[in-house]
């Protein structure tokens, strides 16, 4: 349960529909958190009716693994900073707003409480699974988020507009109707500190506003230049070692594998124990000889694709806090995503780009020879920890109501992988 935020004065009609909206995304993920747990019953319950196989182990992906209660904590978080620095920049009647600020967060207020109660009341007897609503739980609290960041940010501007000509210093933030009130504060998980997401927004958005989360990162894509995915275009496979710039995205050998799609990975990669790569010297978390596989329901049927270290080696990033950008939302989407490790990129994957895209990569393969033990979509890897920095967007989906998924279950299996012709 979240805390309660603070009583607005009722002049402050902005003010006061923020603290609503934040309220009802500290309900939303009560009801989240209450569905997860009940799943996980259900799911612990199933698997003591069946027996596996002594070779398999399957685990349950709980709340630590899973990205859908941090994203409507980070939801939350963004539209209070916006919040925030609008008040910062404009002062009282920014807390007042306007009529066209009001209506659109009464309309993301409505939008995300009819989802929170129709879910509540018919969730149970639905035949859908629980993770269908959790999913549309997240959905809606991502484009609560969005909606009401794009309101603010755009009120923020029309009233910086029509102030006078006076110096910045002279605008006091102080709340309409006596001492000034505390403003809601950015809410964190302290189950991650790593997740960044990259999402454009308007091209005119004040050069004085911070990202939106303390522990987000957020980049714009120019008009004219689109730097996130192009670059100086070179003679050869080895030619990341000929420019100096660093990259926003990329590592500069990431980016040669991604020109180059015959080239091979380096041998400090393939045959090295702890494989790093020969530009950057980072260290990669991969097992030389293993990759990741997803499965995912394509309109009934189950589709496996394998995820070969070359894939997330060509997502690498070279930069402080390491990370890994998706080579496939780099590819013409409005949104980057940087997940902090390896596993939060394969279930950025498996969760947020169709089949479509997958058969569409040439470091993907698909495995036609798989059995049907297994549920839809559900994510297999090789050689990895349970614990994981998500990856999450501060936007509409993607997947445009594609995505679906009936449990997230973690198998591993230790094999080697078969590359497909």
């Amino acid at each position: 349960m979240g805390i309660a935020n603070p009583t607005a004065d009722p002049a402050n009609v902005v003010q006061a529909l923020v603290y609503t909206l934040l309220d009802v995304f500290d309900a939303s993920r009560d009801l989240y958190q209450t569905l997860r747990a009940k799943e996980k019953r259900d799911y612990q319950q199933n698997l003591r009716s069946r027996r596996h196989s002594s070779g398999r182990l399957a685990n349950y992906v709980d709340d630590e693994d899973a990205g859908g209660d941090e994203s409507i904590v980070i939801d939350k978080a963004a539209v209070t900073r916006r919040f925030e620095i609008g008040f910062q920049d404009v002062g009282a009647q920014y807390a007042i707003g306007d009529v066209i600020t009001q209506t659109a967060l009464q309309s993301q207020i409505i939008t995300l409480q009819s989802v929170i109660i129709t879910t509540f009341l018919y969730g149970p007897t639905s035949p859908d699974p629980i993770s269908h609503h959790l999913s549309s739980l997240v959905a809606a609290s991502r484009a609560a988020g969005a909606a009401a960041v794009d309101a603010l940010a755009a009120q923020q501007q029309r009233q910086v507009a029509a102030l006078p000509p006076t110096p910045r210093s002279r605008r006091t933030p102080s709340i309409r109707g006596g001492d000034a009130k505390a403003l809601p504060y950015p809410v964190t998980s302290a189950s991650s500190t790593a997740t960044a997401l990259v999402k454009s927004r308007h091209e005119h958005e004040d050069n004085d506003a911070r990202p939106y989360p303390a522990n987000t990162t957020i980049y714009s894509r120019p008009t004219v230049q689109r730097s996130d995915t192009e670059s100086t275009s070179f003679s050869g496979p080895t030619s990341y070692g000929t420019e100096s710039t660093p990259h926003t995205l990329f590592c500069l050998y990431a980016l040669d594998l991604q020109r180059h799609r015959s080239q091979p990975l380096s041998a400090s990669i393939t045959s090295d124990p702890s494989p790093y790569c020969p530009y950057c010297k980072r260290t990669l978390s991969l097992s030389p000889g293993k990759s990741w596989e997803v499965c995912k329901d394509d309109e009934g049927v189950e589709r496996y694709f394998r995820i070969q270290n070359r894939f997330v080696v060509k997502c690498h990033r070279n930069s402080v806090d390491g990370g890994y950008s998706c080579v496939l939302c780099s590819r013409g989407a409005s949104v980057d995503t940087v997940c902090g490790d390896v596993k939060a990129l394969i279930r950025h994957i498996w969760m947020d780009h169709d089949v479509g895209e997958l058969e569409l990569e040439e470091d993907v393969f698909e495995v036609v020879d798989k059995t049907t033990e297994r549920r839809r979509d559900s994510v297999v890897g090789s050689g990895y920890g349970s614990g994981s920095r998500r990856s999450v967007s501060l936007g509409p989906s993607r997947g445009n109501g594609r995505r679906r998924y009936d449990r997230e279950v973690e198998t591993l299996e230790m094999r080697s992988p078969r590359r497909e012709a």
